[in-house]
């Protein structure tokens, strides 16, 4: 079907304020026939019908409307439903909703612009874990310590409303809600001000590829879903059958909503090639034109990110016959031959992956993926890698160990710096995840709470069946409250400050030639012993020269060490004889 624009001005997802105490309350429901507004104020309850329109969408303007009061759809004499585009729930999802006025708070870093995709060091968080209270406002507590490590960007795990009190996030069904079990939307709007304060920038992980399994009720609506395609995770979105444009206006709309509203720097859009369509402009690149406008009218830099794994050269921007696209794309390849160095074997990625433990391979071209869209020009040129995200670990790869278990604990604190080091000082944007700089020690489990009995079987029979073992004798249940609790960090006082230290020198070295431009992808040279575990990235221009020599050993292996020819000043070292390099150690030296 083709992907016809609606008329923008006819209609509003969700409520919006046209007067002080004015709301329109709009919905679009093309399967409905009839629908009233619900509102509750001061615990009076009033009914008001509302008017459909030809193509679906019921609204209704109502006076006496403040911030804060609770609204919900009445379906039929039987049957009330939450706004899909509602920005607040109450309670749970499956009730009454709040109005929000956005135009009442008031910003305070209202002449932030950003920061270049070159200055982004990002900093991988869940709300929840991150602090002991698990909220918007005590994450602004922690932000002076990222600042001091060296962070430029937190990228929160997605703050949509789901089910229960806990989630990892891609279990949303209010994706233009915040958590409410992580505070108000003002609270999220103290943290973007305070992140911005500090010169972070904060991006957003966001899930347009399916919804999540309780309080789920979009079809009830409208053809919102499609029966044309299937995610791994249920119902895929309506973006190319009957009545498309106006689920892809649900999209774009959400997208505004959290840059225009929410202030964010960017989003991370998960698992974008299950967002499927079939259509000649694709809904990433519709994504991607919304971001484009957005750049123009808010005149700061923005970052469209993209967790993408398949082949498919028109997503990404500088390779799209659309002239727009993803600006940076997840690529974990060289995380994955890093843990496969670790502990070999090991596969908690769930990416298909070719030549899996050839790290030397993932380093020189970024990738290692089959049918990645990135492949090596004929004439033997790389890839950017300056629009790559890479990292050593991310809540995939730790939540995805039976036992939650973290890079030092599959290796050794030895080979942890080691790693850093190569994929801190690699040209593409690093990621790092929470709790990595200081070796936290706790675990990152997966962890959800439902309500339906139908839901919580299916999770506990499905994580059984993928980790039977580890399952059945270590009893780690996603629905025991205590996998959440295990999973807060702690402070960093508790973790391994000589690897804080580390981690805040690397840093800080990759800020010194990111911003003399010598560290990025034109001037790399990687070179690679891939059975000895010995590689160098190696940094050159016309009068300079920044080369990284890694030893990456596994446990309890003896290496030889390995004799380097250059010197010059030395930036960090693992040991003190700077002449040769052992087992899992790094030297970093600087040439003029």
């Amino acid at each position: 079907m083709p992907e016809t624009q609606p008329n923008q001005t006819s209609f509003q997802f969700g409520p919006k304020f046209i007067e002080p105490e004015q709301c329109r309350f709009s919905v679009w429901a093309k399967s409905r026939k009839r629908m009233k507004l619900e509102l509750k104020q001061a615990g009076n309850v009033t009914l008001h019908p509302m008017q459909r329109d030809d193509d679906g969408f019921f609204s209704v303007t109502v006076d006496g409307v403040k911030h804060g009061d609770d609204y919900r759809f009445v379906l039929n004499r039987s049957t009330q439903r939450p706004d899909p585009a509602a920005h607040y729930y109450t309670q749970d999802v499956h009730g009454w909703c709040k109005v929000i006025d956005h135009d009442q708070y008031q910003w305070r870093q209202s002449n932030w612009k950003g920061l270049e995709k070159k200055d982004l060091v990002l900093y991988e968080l869940h709300i929840g874990t991150f602090t002991e209270k698990g909220t918007f406002l005590s994450t602004i507590e922690r932000l002076d310590e990222l600042v001091e490590l060296g962070v430029s960007a937190i990228e929160l795990l997605p703050v949509a409303q789901c089910p229960g009190r806990w989630n990892w996030g891609y279990d949303g069904v209010g994706l233009f809600s915040v958590a409410n079990n992580y505070g108000t939307p003002d609270h999220l709007k103290q943290l973007v001000d305070a992140c911005h304060e500090r010169g972070l920038a904060i991006i957003l992980d966001v899930v347009y590829n399916h919804l999540g399994p309780e309080g789920n009720y979009v079809s009830e609506f409208g053809p919102y879903f499609t029966a044309k395609h299937h995610t791994p995770w249920g119902s895929a979105w309506n973006f190319d059958d009957v009545d498309n444009q106006y689920v892809r206006q649900f999209m774009t709309e959400n997208v505004r909503l959290w840059i225009q509203e929410y202030r964010f720097d960017g989003l991370r859009l998960d698992a974008v090639h299950f967002m499927f369509d079939e259509s000649e402009k694709p809904i990433q690149i519709q994504i991607a034109e919304t971001f484009d406008g957005l750049r123009e009218s808010e005149q700061r830099h923005l970052h469209m990110i993209g967790e993408t794994n398949v082949q498919n050269s028109s997503l990404v921007k500088s390779t799209s016959p659309h002239g727009t696209g993803f600006d940076i794309i997840w690529a974990d390849a060289i995380m994955h031959a890093l843990l496969n160095v670790a502990q070999p074997g090991l596969d908690v990625c769930h990416r298909d992956h070719a030549r899996k433990t050839d790290l030397g391979l993932a380093l020189q071209q970024g990738f290692l993926y089959e049918n990645y869209p990135y492949e090596r020009h004929d004439n033997g040129e790389r890839a950017d890698l300056n629009s790559f995200v890479i990292g050593l670990q991310n809540h995939d790869t730790v939540g995805n160990h039976p036992l939650g278990k973290r890079v030092q604990q599959l290796g050794c604190s030895a080979f942890h710096r080691s790693a850093a080091a190569l994929y801190l000082l690699y040209p593409a944007v690093p990621m790092l995840f929470m709790g990595e700089e200081f070796a936290c020690e706790n675990p990152f489990l997966f962890f959800v709470e439902f309500s339906d009995p139908r839901v919580r079987d299916a999770v506990e029979k499905g994580r059984a069946s993928e980790f039977p073992e580890m399952h059945k004798t270590k009893g780690v249940s996603p629905l025991d409250p205590q996998t959440f609790y295990k999973s807060k960090i702690g402070p960093k006082d508790d973790g391994d400050l000589e690897t804080w230290a580390w981690y805040q020198k690397l840093i800080a070295i990759r800020k010194r030639f990111r911003d003399s431009g010598l560290l990025a992808s034109e001037n790399l040279l990687v070179e690679s012993d891939d059975a000895n575990h010995y590689y160098q990235l190696i940094y050159k221009n016309l009068n300079q020269r920044l080369s990284v020599h890694v030893r990456l050993g596994q446990k309890d292996q003896v290496c030889d060490r390995i004799e380097l020819k250059n010197h010059g000043e030395v930036l960090l070292v693992t040991h003190d004889d700077t002449d040769t390099i052992g087992n899992n150690e790094t030297v970093i030296l600087f040439e003029e």
